[in-house]
């Protein structure tokens, strides 16, 4: 794993291949954040990974139950499994994910480990699930034109939900096309909130999972 830990608490998926970039700075704020929670947080940068997001024919053979999973998804999968949550951070592109994300998705959220259609309430690999949309424009403009309900519905409902998996969110940055350091400021402050958020998400899970865990043995806290 790219300038990572080997099993963070918390993995950030960066999909930008500048690592100058608003996206990169926003990531890297956000990791700031997280480890000020006391969580460990890595970045993984998918743009220099080399990682393949065409779904072909090796996914397709996975996909209908004629293969095992192709060496460089297992490997992803790897990653993702050890972590308590995944941050995916990516600037919006056609008012949606870049191809290098989506296809990322397409490969690696498999049958069998995101989720599982032939078993009911088959849990995900995926503990945590958490999305970052950096738009270069305004929030007015995603408001009036319906982009951040479509988007939430794409990728929260049509992934994290059909995934089963336990925590998700969906959350948006504008103005990263802004030359305004103010503007840019901001832009850092509010990705340390999410930062915390998202620390706070992955801490409640784990208090929820040693309760559950107690009260299966007849104990509590």
């Amino acid at each position: 794993m790219s300038n990572a830990d080997e099993h963070p608490d918390v993995i950030l998926v960066v999909v930008h291949p500048d690592t100058q970039s608003v996206t990169w700075n926003v990531a890297r704020a956000m990791k700031k954040s997280i480890a000020a929670e006391n969580l460990t947080a890595a970045t993984y940068d998918l743009a220099a990974s080399g990682f393949d997001p065409a779904f072909n024919s090796d996914d397709l053979a996975h996909f209908r139950g004629l293969a095992g999973v192709p060496v460089d998804v297992a490997e992803q999968q790897q990653m993702l499994r050890s972590a308590s949550a995944v941050v995916l951070v990516f600037p919006v592109y056609w008012w949606s994910l870049p191809a290098l994300a989506k296809g990322w998705i397409d490969r690696v959220f498999t049958r069998g480990f995101a989720y599982d259609d032939r078993v009911a309430d088959a849990p995900s690999a995926i503990k945590g699930l958490h999305l970052v949309a950096i738009g270069g424009i305004d929030e007015g403009t995603h408001q009036r034109h319906g982009y951040k309900e479509a988007m939430t519905l794409q990728m929260i409902h049509g992934i994290a939900d059909y995934s089963r998996i336990e925590a998700s969110s969906l959350e948006f940055l504008y103005d990263a096309d802004s030359d305004d350091p103010a503007v840019r400021r901001e832009l850092i402050a509010q990705a340390e909130v999410i930062g915390a958020k998202i620390a706070e998400s992955v801490v409640g899970q784990r208090e929820l999972a040693s309760s559950q865990q107690l009260s299966s043995l007849g104990l509590s806290t």
